[in-house]
């Protein structure tokens, strides 16, 4: 069993704190919980160079090197990489920002975790409280929002830069194709889906909140970056949003060939569900639940949303003498959310275990 752990660092232009930082975890790991110290620099250029060439003196760390700045999600799959294939038997690697916001004992503690568990991935999560800056507060908030509406897990800390990577996990989250902050999103999306096929929860252990000069050191860009990060969870849904513009796409159709509303609703729902199913059970929700189960339980969820579906429609359009079309999509929209929290509760049901999941 691996029992040594590798710090990672992915820089762009660090201050001389960096510096601070690992020489204060070489003399505070008296139990030698970490094995080497993997510095990425990121394409931070010449103005940058007093820093770096002072870090490769320290003894035990590696500093690898951008020619260009890829992005926080390059640097980390660089160093993830050099990790597995330097490190054969150690347990895996513990990240750290490289601008101050993380404690020493905070990073200790993970590398302790991580070499105790080798299987377990774990995030340092920070409490948001009125003494963090509105950017990070208020995005944190949004993004966790949104993550627990999409995957039913309750983070507290989604962007967090402090984590634990197992060997299995690094090896799992390596060929993703983003390089930017959005990387570590798309990561606890593919820990969300590893669950499903019975790797350990994510674990969660409380850190202290640092913001040095109002965070001002960061190069996190609350409006494109942000953006970024929420297109993950865009993908994440867009499947079933397609099998629903099939289906109103097919009702309008025989709407308006046959003008019989209760043949269109049923003909849509029959065209649409076989692609709905497919997607759905493996591209949003990647269920490992049996496909005669769940195909049971979806056709007859798929029924009883379809009486709901028609009878709102219907209430729509006679009564409110709203256009057809306008109706079916309003009372699509009005089932979207419950329809997307049955199926993943209940029809694409899957085992979430470990601490932090909910």
């Amino acid at each position: 069993m691996p029992k040594n752990v590798v710090l990672l660092i992915p820089a762009y232009q660090p201050s001389p704190m960096l510096c601070d930082l690992l020489r204060s975890m070489q003399a505070h790991d008296q139990a030698g919980t970490f094995c080497a110290t993997v510095v990425v620099d990121d394409g931070s250029g010449l103005e940058s160079a007093g820093v770096f060439s002072i870090i490769e003196a320290l003894p035990g760390v590696t500093v690898l090197r951008h020619a260009v700045n890829l992005g926080k999600g390059a640097a980390l799959k660089t160093g993830l990489n050099y990790v597995l294939v330097t490190f054969p038997n150690a347990a895996g690697a513990v990240s750290a920002d490289a601008d101050g916001q993380h404690a020493v004992e905070d990073i200790l503690n993970l590398g302790r975790i991580l070499a105790e568990d080798p299987r377990r991935i774990t995030l340092g999560v920070r409490s948001f409280d009125t003494g963090v800056p509105l950017r990070s507060r208020f995005g944190n908030t949004v993004t966790r929002f949104i993550f627990r509406a999409f995957t039913g897990m309750k983070l507290t800390d989604t962007q967090t830069g402090l984590r634990a990577w197992p060997r299995w996990y690094a090896s799992v989250v390596l060929p993703i194709p983003i390089n930017g902050y959005d990387f570590e999103l798309e990561c606890l999306l593919k820990a969300h889906e590893a669950g499903a096929q019975g790797a350990p929860g994510i674990r969660q252990e409380p850190i202290r909140t640092i913001y040095l000069d109002g965070n001002r050191s960061s190069h996190f860009n609350p409006l494109r970056d942000s953006m970024r990060i929420y297109f993950v969870f865009l993908r994440y849904c867009g499947t079933a949003m397609l099998a629903a513009v099939v289906d109103s796409l097919v009702f309008y159709l025989v709407a308006r060939s046959s003008h019989n509303i209760a043949a269109a609703q049923v003909t849509g729902r029959g065209v649409a569900i076989t692609m709905a199913f497919v997607l759905a059970r493996n591209v949003v929700f990647r269920s490992s639940e049996s496909v005669p189960i769940a195909l049971a339980k979806y056709l007859a969820f798929a029924g009883l949303m379809g009486v709901i579906s028609y009878n709102i429609l219907r209430y729509l359009w006679s009564r409110l003498g709203i256009p057809l079309v306008l109706a079916k999509m309003l009372a699509e929209g009005l089932l979207f959310v419950i329809n997307f929290s049955i199926q993943r509760e209940i029809v694409f049901a899957r085992t979430r275990n470990g601490k932090g999941e909910g």
